[in-house]
């Protein structure tokens, strides 16, 4: 097995990192799946298609008819908000006590946080194309971020204090 321990200064950080490492793949593994699955079953999307719509709050538009390199943006920019959720709360951890106290709770919680600021600060300012409400979908959305991407974050960012 291949040690991440040359690349920081101690096993502390080292393991920090892997932490961090394993709760934004699976948040964001988990919230993928959910999202392609859910999409499909609603709206008749393919995987592709909601990919493209992630792809969309840069391209716009264009998005839907990009080829792999919009995939891979799509990918990439879905990625990169499970990561900087999953630092956020890590970072949060050992600052909040509710936290520490409330493990599971403060994941729902979590999770829901994440969806509002996703639809109501973060999508409304980017190119994603305007779409009417739809309340099963919005409701669907937040049940699969508090379990899936909150939970999982609260849960493996507390394994990780728990151990130190």
């Amino acid at each position: 097995m291949i040690s991440m321990s040359p690349f920081f200064q101690n096993e502390k950080q080292s393991s920090a990192f892997k932490t961090i490492l394993w709760s934004g793949l699976v948040s964001g593994l988990l919230d993928a799946t959910a999202g392609i699955i859910f999409y499909f079953l609603w709206l008749g999307f393919n995987p592709f298609q909601v990919v493209e719509y992630i792809a969309s709050g840069i391209y716009g538009e264009a998005a839907y008819e990009g080829g792999i390199v919009v995939l891979l943006v799509g990918l990439f920019f879905h990625f990169i908000v499970a990561y900087a959720v999953a630092i956020i709360y890590f970072y949060a951890y050992p600052k909040i006590s509710l936290l520490r106290q409330y493990k599971v709770t403060s994941g729902l919680v979590y999770g829901l946080g994440v969806w509002l600021v996703m639809n109501l600060v973060i999508i409304p300012f980017t190119n994603v194309p305007e779409s009417p409400f739809d309340i099963v979908l919005s409701g669907a959305g937040i049940i699969w971020h508090m379990l899936l991407v909150g939970l999982p974050i609260a849960v493996i960012t507390s394994e990780y204090y728990h151990k130190k």
